[in-house]
Formats: C-alpha cells, structure tokens, sequence
C-alpha cells in the first residue's frame, strides 16, 4: 500500500510515523523530501516551508495521533493526503469536520475512502497553500470521535526525538530546539512547561556524556542551551535508549539511570493515549486461550502457539491496532528477562496493555519494572482464575483503573509537576415516591468514593417531615439539597426541577432501588475522559428478581459506543444536558426519549462495563420501564438463587 500511495502522489513530500522504514519510503527518500516524524526531528524551529503537496503516512490512528502533537512542523500545501494503514474495524470511517477557522475556508475537494481493508485515506485540496498540519489534526480528531483535543494541564513545548510520546494527540504543544528557546506563539511562550528527550541515536541518556560518563551535559553539539530561566526542560530519557546493554557500560554506574528507585517512577516513561488506548471493544468470552508477552527480534510480542498476534513498537508504545488484536485473548503471561530492549520499553508495553484492559498475569514482577505502579504490579501478581469469565472481566477492570489513573496523559503530567486540575462535581438526580426506600437510595449514593458529588433528592409526592425521610437526610453527610415535588407533577418534570437545583459539571440519574458499587460513579467518569461521549452509562447486566429470589447475569455487549444504556445509570455532561433541553414532561419513558433526544442532535452514548450496577426488578407495576419478569430469565449467561453480587460492588450477600 506505501509503494501505492507513493506512485499515487509523486510531487509530494513524505511524512511518517509508527512505520519501520520500509524499502519504499527509502528509496523515495532519495528523490525527494521523506521526514520520520518518529526520529528526524531534532531541529523542528527551522521553520515548515510549503511543498506542491504533503502525503502524511501513519501505522494506526494512535500513530497518527502522534503526528498531529506535531502539526506545526509540517509544510504549507494546496494538496494534503493522510493515509492510516492498519485501522481497527470499531473506528468509523475518519471524516474530518471542516470549520469556517484554520483556512479550512479554502478547501474545494475532500474525498475519504478506504482502497484496501482497515487502510483509510483523507485526500484534501485547497485553492491556495495551507497548514497541512490543520488536515492531519481534523483526521486524527475524527478518529477520537470528534472530541476537542485538550489536555488538562499547562499548555507543552516538547523537544527531542519522542518528545510527541508525552503529549499525544495534542495540538496545542509546541515543538522547541533541543537547546531551546521555546518559540513565541501569538505574544507569549508556546510553552508553560518543557519536557526534553535525550539519549536518543545522537546523543547520550541524561547526566551521562558520550562514553557513558556520569555528570556530562545532556546536550551533544557545540551550541549553547538557551533556555530561559523559567522554562528549564524536565528531561527524561528516550525510552528506546535506556537498553541493558547501555545500562550495563563501564561508568554507568555513576549515572542517575543505574539507580532502580529512579526507574521505578512512572513518571520515565511516556503516558498512554487513553483516547484510543482503552477498554473500548473489550471481549467478555474470549474465543482464544492464554498468550505469552516474550521478546523476538529485540521487541515484545505477544504469542500463542508459536504464533506472534502482534508486536510492539521498538519504544514499547502500544497502539489502538495491537489491542485489537489481542481482544479474543484470554489473558497474557508476561515473561520477565533481559533480553528485550530494555526496561523502560517493557513498562511502557505493560501499561498500555493494562490501560485497554488486557488481563495480564505474571510470577513476582522485578525491581527495575517497578515504573508500572504499586497497584498495577500487585494486581498482575495477584493471578486469579481467568479461566472464569467474570473473574476475568473482575481483574481487567481492576487493572484498567489502576493504569489509567497512573499512566493517562493528565495523570502523567500532574507527576512531572503541572498543577492537577479542579475535580468535576457530579449532581446525582434521586426521585422516588416511596419514603421507605430513601434510606437505601442515599446510602447508594454515600457509597460512591474516588469522585466529588452532592444529592438532589426529589420526593415526589413525599413530604419531608416523614420520619423515615427525615432521619435518612439527618444521616446523610454529603451535601445534599432536597426537594418536594408534588405528586401530581409528571415525572420528567421533576427531574428538570431537580436538575435545576443542581451544581454539578454532570449529572448522574439513579433509581432509588437498585444497588451500586463503591467505583460506579468514578468508574463512570473514566469512561466518561475515554470514550468522549457525552451520556456514559451502563446496562442491566446484573439482574435481582426479588419476586422469585434469583440473580442473573445478562449477556450484554459492553465498552462500546451505543444508542442505550439504563436509566439509572445516565451520566451526562451538564451542557449536553441543557442542549437537548432535559427530560420531556412525560410519566414514562423519559430515559429513553432523553437518549434519542441526544443522539438526533449529534450526541454519542457510551456502554461501559455493567459490574458495578444491580438492577431490583419486582412487580412489573411498581416500576416505570414494566418488562415482564420472563424478559429477565433469558439470554442469561449465568442464574443463581439468592442475592449473588459481583466482587466489584462489595456487597454481602444478602438484599
């Protein structure tokens, strides 16, 4: 497909990234201008010129991604063409949204279309030059699903080769010198912070000088670092160098590197890029056994039955493509040794197969690996029987929690010493007409830990001097604001009425008599900064049949984008939820009239995992969605009598 691609589009200049250098791109090379946008990069302030045309090439979307944190270094163009080669099926087709901004104004011809299997192309024409660089972050966003692409934390000037590793997908980073300054952008500083790669092909780790030795500078040339005095790089090492055998030179055990406590904070290797390195697509019954994480050829790979399901890149960075790949396995066994490239490249492949949720196990993990985090690497110790699906579901959304609160692009940067933002207050919505289950819904709710919320409690039709109320708000000792609706009031209305009362950047809706696990709320958030849907929620996988005694367990397909999700599991964003214009003033349905509502304006809704909810179903007649009990008994994966909670909800066994 290159060598196609190449033919295609003969006048224009090549840019590339997550591609090995294959035979194709070096002998176009040789004609005319072929850029990796991986390891070319060392003088990026030279300026990008214009070309007759730019054909952007990209592994996978997260390469491409990748490549967009660079989007300034790239020429001007009348013509940009951007192909992606290895595109997982679960991404749409890659539809940039022109804008009146960023010249888009100029643009007479866009074609997308997909010439080969999981190959996508976006062929851009402009009457005059643009930024080609504004083509390559459209596509890239596409396939984020259209989210804007903003980091919470300081706006980055990046220097170095990988430098884009640390801010992916980000098109407000600033590429710099590696000797700085951080160039001006529009009257000020690109940058609020610096991050500096080193010890890449041209010149030594950090504190080590080109023989090893400790305490040389950790630039090479003969320039001068100009660096201003408040923007002093924070350097880290490129992840590819920092191998055994350099680790292993005479005089490296002066170096900073050698030590294993410096090596064991996360904060050496590169984040991952939960936009698209997440659960998303994750399989609860997998139809492949378990694999082994071994090194062939210098990289990790994951093999089953001698066979390689895929291979990481030289960095360890794990791509969109690769999880796809391994979403039919069971589980991974990770091998420890040293014979792959090094430390930092392991991590880094451990955290990204963890962040998608991958089940990985592993005897003791070793000292050096100790940059995956306390939680993560007892976790992977842990082993649980992953023969059983759900204990295997149990320990990938452990995991994916774990690393994604540590490795994420937002976390990673609060390590390197950007301030952490504001967390976001969640307005849950509780209605009920039945004062005897207040207790039990606040008590829900009090549950929630790892996230900030406060309780709207509408009472509809009960006053609030009922005892019962009245003693479970004296109880409640999180900020709560109540209520009292009339009973004659429509049901939608009153939850507009208390939505109106609330505070919160989102708002969660729950039931009053269904049970929620302690991570539901901040299990639903996570998704939430994933996904970029604006509804997240989940369904009844969890099923209480209170009338017989009975709990099932649904099939359901989760992680995923989708057009429904429980009613009381509805996690919205606040201005979504204004946009659409609330609930509509109806007595049933509201939920899903909410959820069409959404989507005909253009909103996404994302199903994450369904074990931290148990939906009680009783009489059809004590409930506003009135499904028969039957409608519970079938497509079940499993049945059990009694009350049967997940691990996940921390629950006793008892209703």
């Amino acid at each position: 497909m290159i060598r196609e691609l190449l033919t295609e589009h003969p006048d224009a200049s090549v840019f590339h990234a997550g591609l090995d250098d294959p035979e194709p791109l070096r002998a176009a090379g040789d004609r005319r201008r072929v850029v990796d946008l991986d390891h070319d990069l060392l003088e990026p302030h030279a300026g990008p010129g214009r070309a007759r045309a730019v054909l952007v090439l990209a592994r996978t979307p997260a390469d491409l991604r990748r490549a967009a944190t660079l989007h300034k270094l790239l020429p001007e163009s009348a013509r940009v063409v951007v192909a992606v080669l290895d595109t997982p099926a679960a991404h749409p087709a890659p539809v940039p949204t022109p804008t009146p901004a960023h010249r888009w104004r100029a643009l007479t011809d866009l074609r997308v279309h997909r010439p080969r299997d999981r190959v996508w192309v976006v062929d851009a024409r402009f009457s005059a030059p643009v930024p080609s660089g504004r083509t390559v972050t459209a596509t890239a966003r596409a396939f984020a699903g259209h989210r804007l692409d903003v980091i919470t934390a300081p706006a980055a000037a990046i220097a170095g080769v990988g430098a884009a590793d640390w801010r992916p997908g980000d098109p407000n980073a600033t590429p710099a010198d590696l000797t700085g300054p951080v160039p001006e952008r529009v009257g000020a500083p690109g940058g609020d912070m610096v991050l500096r790669t080193t010890g890449d092909d041209h010149e030594p780790p950090p504190g080590t000088g080109p023989g090893g030795e400790a305490g040389a500078p950790a630039w090479s040339g003969d320039e001068t670092p100009a660096w201003a005095g408040d923007e002093q790089p924070i350097e880290r090492p490129a992840v590819q160098a920092v191998s055994w055998e350099l680790l292993g030179r005479p005089g490296m055990a002066r170096s900073p590197l050698a030590d294993p406590d410096v090596l064991s904070d996360p904060s050496m290797i590169p984040p991952v890029d939960e936009r698209l390195v997440n659960p998303q697509g994750f399989v609860t019954t997998p139809s492949r056994g378990t694999a082994a994480l071994l090194e062939r050829d210098g990289r990790w790979s994951v093999v089953l039955d001698g066979k390689a399901v895929t291979s990481f890149a030289e960095s360890g960075g794990v791509t969109d493509a690769d999880v796809a790949r391994l979403r039919q396995i069971r589980a991974v066994e990770v091998g420890w040794h040293h014979a792959h490239s090094g430390p930092l490249a392991a991590v880094r492949v451990l955290a990204g197969l963890a962040a998608a949720g991958v089940p990985l196990v592993s005897e003791r993990v070793p000292r050096w690996a100790g940059a995956l985090g306390d939680e993560v690497i007892e976790l992977i110790e842990r082993r649980p029987d992953l023969s059983d699906d759900l204990r295997r579901e149990e320990h990938s959304i452990r995991l994916r929690r774990a690393a994604l609160r540590t490795h994420g692009v937002a976390a990673r940067w609060e390590q390197l010493g950007a301030p952490p933002p504001a967390p976001p207050l969640t307005s849950i919505l509780l209605a009920t007409r039945r004062a005897d289950m207040v207790a039990f819904a606040l008590g829900q709710a009090a549950r929630q830990r790892g996230a900030q919320f406060e309780v709207v409690l509408a009472l509809h039709g009960v006053p609030k001097e009922h005892p019962e109320v009245a003693a479970a708000v004296a109880a409640f000792k999180h900020p709560l604001t109540v209520y009292e609706a009339g009973r004659e009031e429509i049901f939608g209305e009153v939850l507009n009425e208390a939505a109106a009362r609330a505070s919160g950047s989102f708002l969660l809706k729950m039931d009053d008599d269904d049970w929620y696990g302690p991570d539901f709320l901040s299990d639903l958030l996570l998704a939430h900064s994933y996904s970029g849907a604006q509804v997240v929620g989940t369904v009844p996988e969890f099923v209480y049949l209170a009338a017989i005694g009975v709990t099932v367990h649904r099939r359901q397909v989760t992680e995923q984008i989708t057009s429904f999700v429980a009613g009381g599991t509805i996690l919205v964003e606040r201005s979504a939820f204004q946009a659409v214009g609330g609930f509509r003033p109806l007595r049933r349905s509201v939920d899903t009239q909410f959820q069409e509502a959404l989507q005909a304006a253009g909103g996404q809704i994302y199903r994450t995992h369904g074990l931290g909810y148990i939906l009680r179903r009783g009489p059809a007649a004590n409930h506003t969605w009135q499904e028969p009990i039957g409608t519970f008994l079938q497509r079940n994966r499993r049945q059990w009598r009694g009350f049967r909670p997940n691990a996940l909800m921390e629950l006793d066994e008892t209703p």
